[in-house]
C-alpha cells in the first residue's frame, strides 16, 4: 500500500485487527525487519509497518531526512488510515523518529517502546563518524553497507546469525546512495529529546541490549532513571528483535 507525502510515494503495510500499532524501522532497515514479530502482534493489534524515505521501496526525499520529517510521514500515515491514536515501537533510528512524533503530535501517541534506542543526541565523536560514513558511502557504497550491517551485531554472534546478517545486508542494499547520505545527515543533526520523556514517562518503555555497541547504555539508563521510565535489559547487542525475538514479543505485548 502507498500514500503520498509532498509528491513522494511512501510504502507501508497493514495486518490484523484491533488497536493501532505502528512499527518504525531503524537505519538501513525497512518494513520487512518486523516479519518475525508481525504475526504475533497482529493477533491483537492492527499493525502498520512503513518504509521511511531512503529505505525499502520508498525513495529518498530532498537533501536530509530529518527525524521531524519522518514524524510527519508517520502522522500522514495515520491520517490516511483515519487513526486518531496509536502505539509505536521504534527500533534505533525508528525510536528517534517516534520521539520526534511524541514531541510534534503528543495527543496522537498512546504508548511508546524505544527498542535499542535512546533520546540522547549524537556525541561530537559520533557526528564525526557520520561525516566519515557519508564520505565512505560516496566512494564505496557496497563496502559501507556490508560493514554497517555487520557492526549492528556483536562480533561473537556474527557466525551464529550469518543467515540473518546476509538477509539484512540484502535489505539494506535496497537503500539508494542518496537515501543513506540523507539519513546519515538526519541522524547526525537530530536534537536531544530527553525532555520529552518526562512528559510521556508513564507510557514509555525502553528495551536495551546489555552489550549494545551502537547505543550508549549507561547514558540511556541515566536518562531513564531521571525521567522515571521503565527499562528492560536483554542479553546481546543492538538487534534484539533477531537475537531474542520471543522474549521481546512478550515484553512488548505485556507493556502494550
Amino acid at each position: 500500500m502507498t500514500f503520498y507525502y509532498k509528491q513522494s510515494k511512501i510504502h507501508y503495510s497493514a495486518e490484523g485487527e484491533g488497536e493501532n500499532l505502528i512499527l518504525v524501522h531503524g537505519f538501513l532497515g525497512n518494513k520487512n525487519m518486523w516479519k518475525s514479530l508481525v504475526p504475533e502482534f497482529s493477533k491483537t493489534y492492527r499493525v502498520f509497518t512503513i518504509d521511511l524515505p531512503g529505505h525499502g521501496d520508498t525513495n529518498a526525499i530532498g537533501y536530509i531526512h530529518a527525524m521531524e520529517m519522518y514524524a510527519e510521514i508517520i502522522q500522514n500515515l495515520m491520517a490516511v488510515e483515519n487513526i486518531n491514536k496509536a502505539s509505536m515501537i521504534g527500533h534505533s533510528m525508528g525510536g528517534y523518529a517516534a520521539l520526534a512524533f511524541a514531541e510534534l503530535f503528543p495527543e496522537k501517541l498512546k504508548k511508546l517502546i524505544l527498542l535499542n534506542s535512546t533520546s540522547a543526541p549524537d556525541t561530537e565523536m559520533r557526528q564525526q563518524d557520520r561525516n566519515r560514513a557519508i564520505k565512505m558511502i560516496q566512494k564505496f557504497p557496497d563496502a559501507f553497507v556490508n560493514m554497517a550491517v555487520k557492526n549492528l551485531f556483536l562480533p561473537k554472534n556474527q557466525k551464529r546469525f550469518e543467515t540473518e546478517i546476509n538477509l539484512a545486508i540484502s535489505e539494506a542494499k535496497k537503500c539508494s546512495q542518496q537515501g543513506i547520505i540523507n539519513t546519515l545527515k538526519g541522524l547526525r543533526d537530530r536534537k536531544d529529546r530527553s525532555s520529552i520523556l518526562s512528559e510521556i514517562n508513564e507510557k514509555t518503555l525502553i528495551i536495551l541490549g546489555e552489550d549494545d555497541q551502537v547505543i550508549d547504555i549507561e547514558k540511556t539508563n541515566e536518562i531513564a532513571e531521571k525521567n522515571q521510565i521503565e527499562v528492560k535489559i536483554l542479553p546481546g547487542g543492538h538487534m534484539s528483535h533477531i537475537e531474542h525475538p520471543d522474549v521481546l514479543k512478550s515484553l512488548c505485548l505485556d507493556f502494550l
